[in-house]
């Protein structure tokens, strides 16, 4: 089985038939196999490169260096090796944490969102690593240039969902960005349940991942096989999340995924989640056919929804 390839540029130049064919691939894409590689995604290559050189100068800092930057009471800053275990998946608990360290970054809270949100996860303030030159500029300016394509991404999943472009709109103001910057020590002697990120599904809407060409991120098949997401240069690899499958009731897949560590090469790869506000209620958008009696439902916020995953993978302090 194949990643299917997209080529994006017609979004961005808004081409009304080229919008519609990009559409078109991404319902096919999404609506089976839940992944897809963008290409012509207008993410200046020197954008990209910048940040990949920072998060390789930064992993190879001394640890203890490291260490002063690591997450306490939200998920910012340093997330040590081998500490978080997916314990909470949609495919169970992982038997052994991930093989992998990783540095992340979130937007400060709005004003609006700052009683509610501010002993969450989500809350805090961001620290950054003064040690590695350009690392907070690299940062910023990589996930202004996300969430540039995330704004043009995101109308083409309203559109599958039969609503108007801008029907999502008012999910993503604000939108609830996250970067991480991951890195994958070489396993030489990896066991069967080992892996730099256990099998699961990602929990919000748009997944965009840069990777390097060592290779490792490989998706499940229907069959329950896995195969892999190939390497093409400066191209991103897009997954979608519980979020937008919960949204399209199903129409859209949020694809279970893993990363095998290489044997003796590190790998290193840029993810960046392009979710909803933390108010935002994960309910159908979609109508229901026949009519849905768990549409009256209270809907789960988003922020509780992801608030609460995390705390179960993660060694939060207080």
């Amino acid at each position: 089985m194949n990643v299917p390839i997209i080529d994006v540029a017609p979004l961005l130049r808004d081409d009304p038939r080229g919008w519609r064919e990009v559409e078109q691939a991404l319902l096919d894409a999404h609506s089976t196999i839940g992944f897809s590689v963008l290409v012509n995604h207008g993410v200046p290559r020197n954008v990209t490169n910048d940040l990949f050189f920072v998060s390789r100068c930064f992993h190879a800092l001394p640890e203890a260096q490291k260490m002063a930057l690591r997450y306490g009471a939200n998920l910012r800053g340093f997330l040590p090796l081998n500490t978080s275990t997916l314990s909470r998946s949609t495919l169970g608990a992982a038997r052994k944490p991930n093989h992998s360290d990783s540095f992340v970054v979130l937007d400060d809270l709005d004003a609006s969102l700052r009683d509610r949100w501010a002993d969450s996860t989500m809350g805090g303030h961001q620290m950054w690593p003064q040690e590695v030159a350009g690392f907070e500029a690299s940062a910023r300016r990589y996930r202004a240039a996300l969430s540039h394509l995330g704004m043009y991404v995101a109308p083409c999943f309203a559109s599958i969902m039969g609503l108007p472009r801008n029907g999502l709109d008012r999910y993503f103001t604000p939108h609830n960005p996250i970067l991480r910057l991951l890195h994958y020590p070489a396993l030489p002697q990896r066991s069967p349940d080992e892996f730099g990120s256990a099998p699961h599904t990602d929990y919000g809407c748009l997944t965009f991942v840069a990777q390097d060409d060592v290779g490792g991120l490989q998706v499940q098949a229907a069959d329950g096989s896995w195969f892999d997401v190939p390497y093409i240069e400066q191209s991103l690899v897009l997954n979608t999340g519980q979020v937008m499958a919960t949204w399209s009731r199903g129409l859209i897949k949020a694809t279970p995924h893993r990363v095998i560590n290489h044997p003796d090469r590190d790998r290193y790869s840029i993810a960046f989640f392009y979710d909803c506000g933390l108010d935002t209620p994960i309910a159908p958008l979609m109508p229901a056919q026949p009519a849905c009696a768990r549409c009256s439902e209270p809907a789960k916020r988003y922020g509780d929804h992801l608030d609460s995953i995390l705390r179960t993978n993660y060694a939060f302090t207080a």
